[in-house]
């Protein structure tokens, strides 16, 4: 069900004229940037070469053990457009909208993203099962959950406890399901590559 899922998403996803590239933005904030982009595609008539916006939600296990809907991939949005100087300027000032993913700087366009990568990042991890019991033979939807951090990859991270605690690092791979983030320290002059529990590693530089 998952791959027939995430064929079906494929297809609607490459139905739009655009290139997907993924904008970068402040964490927390990507739902008042979505707004605020919309209303520029609107207002500029850009409506011909910006086609789609859209945010990762997943089911995350919050404090308490609540289940909540958050941006999988936070201070991430992914954006559907024809890549031309004027689209590339008016996302690109938009307030909150701090660049895109995959530009080199000094007024590089950014790489597009394949439909497959896109699609991947969009789906969400709901579970159909197919197993019938003797009750009723009825479906039954079975949800991962995913766990919830206050950093994102890239991220400068302080480890709280053990071995390491106090250490900085940076974030460089995150796993949501198993609430697992590898991270580069550097421990007595080398880069050491290192998995943490998300609950162990805080922001080591906070707004």
């Amino acid at each position: 069900m998952m791959d027939n899922k995430l064929l079906e998403l494929e297809e609607e996803l490459d139905s739009y004229q655009g290139q997907w590239f993924v904008i970068n933005c402040n964490s927390g904030h990507e739902e008042r940037v979505k707004s605020d982009l919309l209303q520029k595609i609107e207002t500029s008539g850009l409506e011909d070469r910006i086609f789609d916006i859209r945010i990762s939600k997943m089911p995350f296990l919050g404090k308490g053990g609540k289940t909540v809907e958050k941006n999988k991939f936070p201070g991430y949005i992914f954006i559907n457009m024809l890549m031309t100087d004027e689209t590339w300027f008016i996302v690109r000032n938009t307030p909150g909208v701090t660049g895109f993913i995959g530009s080199s700087g000094k007024g590089a366009k950014p790489f597009p993203l394949s439909i497959e990568e896109v699609a991947k990042m969009l789906t969400d991890t709901t579970e159909v099962s197919g197993d019938n019991d003797c009750k009723g033979g009825s479906t039954e939807r079975k949800e991962k959950i995913l766990y919830e951090a206050s950093f994102k990859i890239n991220d400068v991270i302080v480890v709280k406890d053990g071995p390491f605690a106090g250490v900085e690092g940076q974030v460089i791979q995150m796993d949501y399901e198993k609430g697992i983030a590898r991270v580069n320290l550097e421990y007595f002059g080398r880069i050491t590559t290192t998995e943490f529990e998300f609950d162990n590693l805080e922001l080591a530089y906070k707004d």
